[in-house]
């Protein structure tokens, strides 16, 4: 009990000084009782006084020292050990005693509170020095690196004082791919691996709101403060700490929302940085890609090139020379009914050749695309792709159908017909089909089949090397109409190409 009153008192009873003071105090009080009782002081002696002013030294030194926690109480001891003496001498004496105490006592005073002022001065320059260090030190280590790490380890030591028991902690949101993040520090004692039911809820508040959350101070006193990150307007996550003996100062809620602020600005300066470096990523794949597509592009073309060359020259020549010799020999035939067969003949051949010119021509360019739109114009690719392979395939259009640019008809068009030609020359399938939709938010084409499939492949990005021209010519084109592409396949349980187009990209023709 004793022991609480002094620690409420914050009498110094640790430090050996003010121990070295009342002992100088008790020897001060010896020597007067020495003096007197060898009558060198008597009670009506004028001097009898100066022993109780020698009293003014070690009170004044505890003063100095200790201020009023130390003042005090040696000046009250000095008065207690001189109370038996008090007692032994009259009324004259013992208020010229007790004036004495007074005088003493009030100088004792005088100087402590002084002395309290300068040591409390001293004591906020010093925190006030620690503050701006701490602040300063979360500038270098937000300024000084764009690894989220260093920068969050940084600030949780920085925060942190070295001299009192504290837990910091810096809670981020999840962000895209990332998810949520907390990191945890601790000083003067082991770092906890998760945080208290309090902690968190504050925290979560303090997310949820953006606003700075705090302990209950009417019935706990304020050991914990969390204030929320922010960039762009936007919580990102929150800052915490946590005084478990004491309660926080209330400049150390100014630090800490200084500190929030450096911390905000740095994440944000991560996160623009770490956009910057994903776009730059996809830049240069986008490049690479696009420089094969127009490597392959062009040696597809010359393939193309060589083969209507060799079609042109084996089929439609071939066909008209023919047709030409049936001709010159008609005209010197001296029986009609042999010039009559050679003239049927030269006709089927050139009604034959002209279907074959006509299928050249669209699939050049389908005049139906122009004239009727996309959807008739996938109808008759359907047709003919099931005319000549002899594959089932299915069109189903769903929604107002409607009319875009001519631009977007055609490489939406492209898409569906290299996705079906994809199922001709690979699928190995018995079954296709192709479904246009039509929303007031996107048009949607997907082609499918019930083929031997592949591994799965997800969007069709992925490396230039691992694609064929097929898929990189429905991804370029994709990129213009600023839609997504979606392949799904399977081994053995066929492939699904889905086109997503946003509407507003495209006006209604």
């Amino acid at each position: 009990m004793v022991a609480d009153w002094f620690r409420q008192l914050r009498i110094p009873i640790r430090d050996p000084r003010f121990w070295v003071i009342q002992m100088l105090v008790l020897v001060i009080d010896i020597g007067h009782l020495l003096l007197e009782h060898t009558q060198v002081l008597l009670g009506e002696s004028e001097l009898y006084l100066l022993s109780v002013s020698v009293f003014l030294i070690p009170v004044v030194y505890a003063a100095l020292a200790f201020g009023l926690r130390g003042a005090v109480p040696t000046a009250l001891w000095a008065l207690v050990l001189s109370l038996p003496e008090i007692s032994m001498h009259g009324w004259t004496t013992r208020i010229g005693i007790i004036t004495q105490f007074t005088i003493v006592l009030a100088i004792a005073i005088i100087v402590a509170l002084r002395v309290d002022r300068e040591h409390k001065a001293a004591r906020a320059s010093e925190q006030a020095n620690r503050r701006l260090s701490r602040l300063n030190a979360t500038a270098t280590a937000v300024a000084s690196s764009l690894d989220l790490d260093h920068v969050l380890t940084a600030t949780l030591r920085a925060k942190l004082d070295p001299n009192r028991e504290q837990i910091a902690w810096i809670h981020l949101l999840p962000d895209g791919h990332k998810p949520t993040v907390t990191h945890i520090d601790a000083s003067r004692s082991d770092r906890p691996h998760d945080l208290d039911v309090m902690q968190r809820s504050l925290t979560d508040r303090a997310c949820a709101t953006g606003l700075e959350q705090r302990s209950d101070p009417d019935r706990v006193g304020v050991h914990t403060a969390v204030v929320p990150l922010t960039c762009d307007d936007r919580v990102v996550g929150a800052l915490g700490v946590s005084w478990p003996l004491d309660g926080i100062a209330p400049d150390e809620f100014r630090v800490l929302n200084a500190m929030a602020k450096q911390l905000s600005v740095a994440l944000d300066n991560i996160r623009t940085h770490a956009r910057t470096n994903d776009a730059l990523v996809q830049l240069s794949q986008a490049k690479e890609n696009l420089e094969i597509y127009i490597e392959l592009a062009t040696e597809a073309q010359e393939e193309e090139r060589k083969r209507l060359s060799r079609e042109l020259h084996d089929d439609i020549l071939q066909s008209l020379a023919v047709v030409r010799g049936q001709v010159e020999a008609s005209s010197t035939c001296t029986h009609p009914s042999a010039d009559t067969a050679r003239l049927t003949d030269a006709l089927e051949i050139l009604t034959d050749t002209m279907g074959n010119v006509r299928r050249y021509c669209k699939d050049l360019r389908p005049s139906l695309l122009d004239d009727l739109g996309l959807v008739d114009a996938v109808e008759w690719l359907t047709a003919d792709m099931q005319k000549r392979t002899g594959l089932h395939v299915e069109l189903a259009v769903e929604g107002g159908r409607r009319r875009l640019g001519g631009r977007d008809e055609l490489l939406v068009f492209r898409i569906i017909q290299e996705a079906l030609n994809n199922v001709e020359r690979h699928a190995d399938a018995t079954h296709a089909r192709v479904r246009l939709g039509f929303t007031a938010a996107a048009l949607t084409a997907a082609v499918s089949d019930d083929g031997r499939g592949m591994a799965p492949t997800g969007r069709t990005g992925g490396h230039p090397s691992s694609r064929g021209l097929g898929l990189r010519g429905m991804d370029e084109r994709t990129k213009l109409l600023r839609g997504i592409l979606i392949m799904e396949s399977r081994t053995g349980t066929g492939t699904t190409v889905t086109l997503t187009v946003p509407s507003g990209h495209h006006p209604v023709a």
